[in-house]
């Protein structure tokens, strides 16, 4: 896995780990059971201080997703892919609606809206 960290994106990068972590385990790149990269391992390839790296672990450990075992490194819990999956649904909730009530401020209706989703959607693939 490759942590890709924004430094001028506004975005705290304990939150960019987070948020990355979080999409490689909903993804399948680790599987209930399998260790996540250390921390040092993560710290220098994102050239990062290891104390950020180490915040965005405690948190998803608290939030569920990750567990520790002391010496033996952190680990995906059993329900951290349901867990992921469900962050990035209420993420994707929040970026239609944000696009849904922005296009509106701009004057663009519902059928013109999807119809721009589906033009720049087909110029990705």
């Amino acid at each position: 896995m490759h942590l890709n960290i924004r430094p001028g994106s506004g975005t705290p990068i304990y939150l960019q780990i987070i948020e990355q972590l979080t999409h490689a385990i909903a993804m399948g790149v680790f599987a209930p059971g399998d260790p996540i990269p250390t921390i040092r391992e993560m710290a220098l390839q994102a050239k990062v201080n290891p104390n950020t790296v180490a915040k965005a672990v405690r948190e998803l450990e608290r939030e569920g997703v990750l567990v520790t075992r002391v010496g033996k490194g952190s680990f995906v819990n059993d329900a951290a892919p349901e867990l992921a999956r469900r962050d990035q649904a209420d993420k994707a909730g929040d970026l239609a609606q944000g696009y849904g009530r922005d296009m509106r401020w701009l004057g663009y209706n519902r059928d013109t809206r999807a119809e721009l989703v589906k033009e720049k959607w087909e110029d990705e693939t």
